[in-house]
């Protein structure tokens, strides 16, 4: 049976208002662009005073204003963005639901998309169990994160683990396999292929490589993991990789063991089979490195077995 989650609501960080609010005064345009600067106000007043359907209508001006221009139009969409977002947490705060803010995130995105929103949705979507959605919220919301111009001041560290872990976790628990996102401008892959975000190195990413039951056989989520492992590899072509092995706690610490080292070896063959030509070293954890969950009471005990069948990417 699923244990009894109360949801924790905890509170993202988001930049005291003054601080969105101050920067956009401070760079308000001069005298000619009257117009604009008049709307920066009516902007912050309204997001200050959580007065949202004021600040709807502001919004919906943003894009027509003619004295704005498009990089100023951008700041002010995420100051009204952030606005609901600002309310959202105080809502949290007072003990309301999250899945009852489902409106006002959409509202916010529809606005600017920030990472507090896609954070949001993504817990929404984990609450729900729809791991694959909740995949997908949670490495937008690494990418919008690791972009210094979406977000100009980043989160705590340890937001961006709470986040980065969550992404792994969704993926790992996800009927189908989620790809980690690609860059259209630059080609590079993000998401939880990212190797740092904001200067948090990313140091060991559980794989969603799965196996049949007492095998080291892919299953066809596996399989697909695999497949997108080694063309990342071959793309960004680094030196040595380090995979980890693990399984869950039923059974011998013998046999999990002997199992955990030979799936990463079944891994790291299918890997030079593809082309992959770094040193790849292998080790066998068993059940003695159980995942670090950011909300283990999330969670079935099936659930939790399942998070601990996994292959980690080392990076040392």
């Amino acid at each position: 049976m699923a244990p009894s989650r109360i949801p924790s609501n905890r509170p993202f960080f988001i930049p005291p208002l003054r601080s969105w609010g101050l920067g956009l005064i401070l760079l308000a345009p001069p005298a000619a662009w009257g117009d604009c600067t008049t709307l920066a106000q009516d902007i912050q007043t309204a997001a200050r005073a959580a007065d949202l359907p004021a600040l709807a209508g502001h919004a919906r001006l943003i894009p027509t204003e003619p004295t704005c221009p498009d990089d100023y139009r951008a700041k002010l969409a995420r100051v009204a963005a952030l606005g609901y977002i600002r309310e959202i947490q105080q809502r949290l705060t007072a003990g309301e639901p999250l899945a009852a803010q489902e409106d006002l995130l959409r509202q916010s995105v529809a606005i600017a998309n920030t990472w507090q929103a896609q954070a949001l949705l993504g817990d929404l979507a984990l609450d729900r169990k729809h791991y694959e959605a909740a995949t997908l919220a949670f490495q937008e919301a690494l990418n919008l994160i690791n972009d210094p111009v979406a977000t100009p001041k980043a989160p705590p560290e340890a937001e961006i683990q709470s986040i980065f872990r969550k992404a792994s976790e969704c993926r790992l628990l996800a009927e189908r396999y989620v790809a980690v996102p690609v860059n259209h401008r630059s080609g590079t892959a993000e998401g939880l292929a990212l190797t740092a975000v904001r200067g948090w190195a990313v140091q060991r990413v559980p794989l969603p490589v799965t196996f049949e039951s007492g095998s080291t056989a892919f299953t066809a989520k596996g399989e697909q993991a695999a497949s997108d492992l080694a063309d990342y590899l071959l793309k960004q072509n680094p030196p040595d990789i380090t995979l980890v092995g693990h399984t869950d706690d039923r059974g011998s610490d013998q046999e999990n063991r002997v199992l955990s080292k030979r799936r990463a070896e079944a891994l790291a063959a299918y890997l030079r089979e593809q082309g992959y030509e770094g040193r790849i070293r292998t080790e066998g954890a068993g059940e003695s490195q159980p995942i670090e969950l950011d909300d283990p009471d999330r969670y079935t005990e099936e659930e939790i077995w399942a998070l601990n069948r996994r292959v980690e990417l080392v990076r040392r």
